[in-house]
């Protein structure tokens, strides 16, 4: 890939992650690049339509063309397309938001979401990615890595604008014995506080992990002691979908 190019998607990715508009200063301190190389990467950019410019403020944020290509791309997605089903019985059943979390290991990325009726507004946006080893539906993945991957996270990494820090390798292998042990992983408190998650493993028909079913509620509707009543739950629905795409839940 050229220079140019990756200056051009790193600019896209730093736009898209900003909460409100940036101006060149700010952006060319940011991706130290000099001024008049971000000014013409804006120009790409916008004639482009990837981004806009305030005429008032003249700063610059990231239009929605990325939006509109990453919707096409998502409603023609067959794992998500297969799964979602299952996510919306799980929701029915529970009154929780259900997730189809994906393996991009280090990292996990929200793929799909069915909201229950119980389940919290303010939990994680689609297409979001996170450090794999923050949340349950990350920890679930972990456990059961092949060996190549799992050595990726006691390694730096970085997922756009998302960077991923190692682990304690000891404290983190004894966690993941519990998780295998069990076959379903948990959290408290994980990303939000006050939030609680539970997640169990989904194998694709290549024998690869891909992802994790993902159940999130408030600590008051899923407290601690009822880990164990909806971690089995979360292993059934988590075994249909691996029977879904083809796959053969815990292989060896």
């Amino acid at each position: 890939m050229s220079l140019t190019a990756r200056k051009a998607l790193r600019l896209q990715e730093t736009l898209c992650a900003a909460a409100e508009p940036m101006g060149i200063t700010e952006l060319a301190r940011q991706m130290e690049l000099n001024i008049s190389a971000v000014q013409r990467l804006l120009a790409m950019l916008v004639e482009l339509g990837y981004a806009e410019q305030d005429p008032v403020s003249r700063k610059y944020k990231a239009s929605l063309l990325m939006w509109e290509i990453g919707s096409r791309v998502l409603a023609q997605n067959q794992t998500r397309r297969s799964l979602h089903p299952i996510l919306r019985q799980a929701a029915h059943q529970t009154g929780f938001n259900a997730f189809f979390v994906l393996n991009n290991c280090p990292f996990i990325t929200y793929f799909d979401r069915v909201e229950g009726h119980i389940g919290l507004t303010y939990s994680a946006e689609m297409g979001s990615s996170l450090p794999m080893t923050q949340t349950a539906g990350g920890l679930a993945i972990a456990a059961f890595l092949p060996q190549d991957d799992f050595a990726k996270l006691f390694q730096e990494s970085r997922r756009g604008t998302v960077i991923y820090h190692p682990v304690d390798k000891e404290t983190f292998l004894e966690r993941v014995r519990v998780i295998r042990q069990r076959r379903f992983a948990t959290s408290e408190s994980g990303v939000r506080r006050g939030v609680n998650s539970i997640a169990a493993p989904v194998w694709a028909s290549d024998g690869e992990i891909c992802g994790s079913i993902t159940l999130t509620a408030d600590e008051r509707d899923m407290p601690p002691e009822r880990f164990s009543e909806f971690g089995l739950k979360v292993i059934r629905w988590a075994e249909e979908a691996t029977a879904t795409l083809g796959g053969q839940p815990y292989p060896v």
